[in-house]
């Protein structure tokens, strides 16, 4: 005969007192009989308190939750208002705890649970293992034993002599280890004499500590804290320590204050041996609908005698349906990104830009509208001072596109599908200016109408412009001599007709195989404009990307004037086989441009352009291959290739190898490639050299002056509890001609604090 309890323990027992109602089955008969007892045998199923229940009615009314017993054996204590437990016992309560033992008590007097052997203990989310544990079920408060655990979420894991629980949220350690490492012995650990948790405050501290790498001591540390979950906290962050040539050894430690969950700022004091003492401040805010940074480090050099220092601002937000984004760059000194190390602004910048934009767009079934203003301050890094700098405050831009779907009908429209017209129209306002005294006013309007049909295989795209711009000019913003306030003006206007093409040819269980002509011809006409300011205007760098266009200029101070032709072919080729083919998929264009006479000087004064293409290529293997060239067919030669080779065999390994060649323009400086001849050959390469070591390295070479501009090598080692790499190289400078000086470093990361460099 086997005895099971069936009462659950979550009914209301209508009296306090100690008799526990059960019943017991007889095999062969239909009949169940009272049977009051206090010790039972080999319990297979679940055994709720309900005796507790009796003593303490609000546990069955749900002042507390009730508990789950499993076990081998179970008597009731009737002294002590309880139960003991033996063999493989197990006592659930909800989801804040679940123990496991050889041995429980519990006392209903005291709501204190005894436990020893093999303890697992699952109690507000952290685990415990120990050989003894007690633990009031209502205070939280308890006592384990030679104890490890593991903190709930990523919070890490550990050991102790001992362990007091003292409450939901709070507990202590003795003589104590932690890591945040799942490894078994762990690469890295922390020794304390004790370990102290505070859920409320996020915080663990612990003192009298030492870092092991292993089983060896390498740093001792009087006191140390750190966040147990992931939310902010106050406090030091990981230090950094850098060495160079030209600035000596560096040494910091930022210190992180959480202000509020939407704010925080962190600031620290660099020492540098060379130079003098740094100090740095990062502010950082965040609230409905808006966030933004604010950044600076400054400096007394010591070196220079002067005050150094470089700050950036960067904002956006949303507010009455505008977008506004900031970003501001400003340095006492034009040269403090080369002699520093930062990370707030591109170190091979030449000139700082700060820029404030609010834009307001609105998209509608048949069209577009879109409004920005703002302002734009540049920083020439170049120039001794920013008196002839150009400004733009304020600028305003306005456009929008619409169909014409109300185009009468009669002989003009007939026949020519009035919904195919569309409006666009533009509008700026700008005003430059210079610190100097000069300064430019520019307005400019250019509607534009559209018309696009298919004509059989091909679809018909014909555009018309007209476009005025006027100045008003105070001073002399080109510093040509003169100083008059004068008025410019200029008309100007555009058509253009163009064709296009997409032909498909499918070839089953194969590719599919596209050919896509292009044809555009393009008029541009304009009055003179050799008298007007040039603020924006640059003659676009010829590449296929830009081969058709409204103008061959960038901005709006300059109009491309003449005839010309542009007609360029694409073709793709797109595997659809089932296979592993070697060619997954190509893409290759090539174009030219024709010009009349009279129309040839944005040609070097040839009829034909030099030729453009671009080609790519993806191969089996994780092979790829681009690249873009321009080809002169009169010196029948190349002005201008870029070409990369990359190999990705697998996610851990790679390599591309590039060739970059430009020859400087004969046109003149209105050229967005006039500078020196360029010729450089750059690697990028990662290897796995096995699981867990990697060799990556970068390097930028240049063939004409037969020297490296920039190079990058490192050695890693990643662990799933720790990296460590060292690295070293030269880095580029803004003027590219010299290197922004050299590094090396060690660089050591562990799971869950941080990384440390040096």
């Amino acid at each position: 005969m086997t005895i099971s309890l069936v009462s659950s323990g979550r009914f209301p027992v209508p009296y306090r007192g100690f008799m526990m109602i059960s019943y017991c089955y007889s095999k062969g008969s239909s009949m169940y009989s009272p049977l009051c007892t206090c010790r039972f045998t080999k319990l297979g199923f679940t055994l709720a308190l309900a005796m507790l229940c009796a003593v303490d009615p609000s546990l069955a009314r749900g002042g507390d939750l009730p508990m789950d017993v499993h076990a081998d054996n179970l008597e009731m204590d009737r002294d002590n208002q309880g139960i003991k437990a033996t063999g493989n016992v197990q006592i659930v309560r909800g989801e804040e705890m679940d123990l496991k033992a050889d041995e429980v008590g519990y006392s209903g007097k005291t709501k204190e649970i005894q436990a020893k052997g093999n303890i697992r203990l699952l109690n507000q989310g952290d685990q415990f293992e120990g050989d003894r544990v007690v633990l009031n079920t209502d205070t939280k408060v308890g006592h384990l034993e030679q104890a490890k655990l593991h903190l709930k979420g990523e919070g890490g894991r550990g050991g102790a002599q001992a362990v007091e629980l003292l409450g939901p949220d709070n507990m202590s350690l003795t003589d104590a280890w932690f890591t945040h490492c799942d490894c078994d012995p762990p690469p890295w650990k922390l020794s304390a004499g004790t370990i102290d948790i505070d859920r409320q405050e996020n915080s663990m501290i612990a003192k009298d500590v030492r870092f092991y790498l292993g089983e060896t001591p390498v740093a001792w540390l009087p006191w140390w804290e750190q966040p147990v979950g992931k939310q902010k906290k106050s406090g030091f962050l990981t230090p950094d320590i850098r060495t160079g040539d030209s600035n000596g050894l560096e040494f910091e430690v930022p210190y992180f204050f959480n202000l509020a969950p939407d704010r925080d700022l962190t600031v620290g004091v660099r020492p540098i041996t060379r130079r003098g003492v740094m100090g740095k401040m990062q502010y950082r805010y965040l609230g409905l609908g808006y966030e933004g940074t604010l950044q600076t480090q400054q400096i007394q050099d010591t070196l220079e005698d002067r005050w150094r220092g470089l700050s950036t601002l960067d904002h956006k937000g949303r507010l009455w349906g505008w977008d506004l984004v900031a970003r501001g760059e400003f340095s006492q000194t034009r040269d403090y990104i080369n002699d520093f190390h930062q990370t707030l602004v591109d170190s091979t910048a030449r000139r700082l830009e700060s820029t404030v934009v609010a834009n307001r767009s609105g998209i509608r079934e048949d069209g577009y509208t879109t409004f920005r203003a703002g302002g734009r301050w540049n920083q020439d890094l170049e120039a001794a001072d920013d008196q002839f700098t150009v400004q733009s405050l304020p600028f305003m831009a306005y456009s929008d596109s619409q169909s014409l779907n109300a185009l009468p009908e009669g002989m003009f429209f007939e026949g020519w599908d009035h919904d195919r017209w569309r409006l666009q129209r533009e509008f700026h306002l700008d005003h430059f200016y210079q610190m100097s005294g000069d300064a430019v006013q520019r307005i400019d309007a250019a509607p534009t109408l559209e018309y696009t049909r298919p004509l059989g295989v091909t679809r018909l795209t014909m555009r018309g412009q007209v476009r005025e711009t006027a100045y008003a000019i105070q001073g002399d913003p080109d510093q040509t001599g003169t100083d008059l306030d004068s008025t410019q003006h200029r008309e100007a206007s555009m058509v253009s007709v163009g064709l296009t093409s997409q032909l498909f040819k499918y070839y089953p269980g194969f590719a599919t195989h596209t050919l896509e002509p292009r044809i555009e011809y393009a008029h541009n006409a304009a009055t003179d404009q050799s008298l007007l300011p040039n603020y924006d205007a640059t003659q676009r760098y010829f590449a296929f990307s830009n081969l058709f266009g409204d103008s061959l200029y960038s901005g709006l101070d300059r109009i491309s004037v003449g005839h010309r032709v542009g007609y360029a072919l694409t073709t793709r080729l797109l595997d659809h086989g089932s296979g592993d083919p070697f060619l997954q998929s190509m893409e290759w264009s090539v174009g030219q441009r024709w010009a009349p006479e009279g129309s040839q000087e944005y040609q070097q004064g040839y009829e034909f352009s030099p030729i453009v293409s671009n080609v790519s290529m993806q191969l089996s293997g994780g092979l790829e291959v681009s690249a873009a060239n321009r080809y002169d067919p009169y010196e029948v030669e190349l002005e201008n290739t870029a070409v990369r080779v990359s190999l990705s065999p697998t996610k851990r390994d790679s390599i591309s190898v590039g060739y970059h060649y430009n020859q400087p323009s004969a046109v003149g400086n209105m050229m967005e490639n006039n500078g020196a001849l360029l010729e450089d050959a750059v690697v990028d390469s990662r290897v796995g050299l096995n699981e867990q070591w990697s060799w990556s390295q970068e390097a930028n070479y240049s063939l004409n002056q037969s020297n490296i501009k920039s190079w990058r090598t490192g050695l890693a080692y990643i662990h799933q509890c720790w990296t460590v790499s060292v690295e070293g190289g030269r880095n580029l400078a803004h003027d590219t001609d010299n290197h922004g000086g050299g590094f090396i470093g060690l660089f050591l990361g562990l799971k869950g604090i941080g990384d440390y460099g040096v």
